[in-house]
């Protein structure tokens, strides 16, 4: 209460009928806690309230790629142009959907985005060796762990790659790769098959 109504109440010894409540932080209102007329205690919340100047983004990181994420790594909102970096990486995994919360903080006012709102985002990482990308039918999986076959004079030979990020139809890959090489696209699983025994000859 400001000070004129605390005066005023120690003078009266009355309260007004119309109270008028103070926010603790400038921010909008997202969401209205009490109905009018209702009776409430002295704890009970009124509003929800957010500063929207910074806003928190959390993202499920999928477990695949929990080794590869760090925090640091840049993450790109598709669509439109802010950027954050990841600032919390969680510890426990998501039993229902095996994801790893990862938060990044965004700032600026006005933002783009809203609270409580889905959106699409990229991670970008730096990487030491140089990335290639291929569609996702050029990779097998064995044992949890990537392979593409590379073309050589015998047939196909078996490379081990390191997945480190899936767009929609490509996966990025890096290994000891050129760039120059002929890789399996089409038949990737028969040609796993047949590299673990399980297939025939052809």
């Amino acid at each position: 209460m400001p000070e004129a109504d605390i005066n005023r109440l120690a003078r009266t010894r009355r309260f007004n009928s119309v109270l008028t409540v103070y926010a603790p932080i400038s921010g909008a209102v997202l969401e209205q806690m009490a109905a009018t007329g209702e009776s409430i205690n002295n704890l009970a919340p009124l509003y929800r309230i957010a500063n929207l100047d910074e806003l928190w983004l959390d993202i499920n990181i999928p477990q695949e790629r929990i080794g590869s994420i760090k925090v640091g790594d840049q993450v790109a909102v598709e669509n439109s142009g802010l950027s954050a970096h990841i600032s919390l990486l969680g510890q426990s995994v998501n039993a229902e959907n095996q994801t790893l919360l990862a938060r990044a903080v965004i700032k600026g006012a006005p933002l783009p985005v809203r609270p409580g709102q889905k959106i699409t985002v990229q991670i970008i990482q730096a990487i030491e060796k140089q990335a290639f990308k291929v569609p996702h039918t050029a990779i097998a999986q064995n044992e949890g762990k990537a392979f593409i076959f590379v073309r050589n004079e015998q047939g196909f030979k078996v490379l081990p790659v390191t997945v480190i990020g899936k767009q929609e139809t490509d996966s990025i890959i890096n290994g000891d790769l050129q760039g120059n090489e002929d890789i399996a696209i089409n038949g990737a699983v028969a040609l796993k098959a047949n590299w673990l025994g399980l297939g025939s000859e052809e």
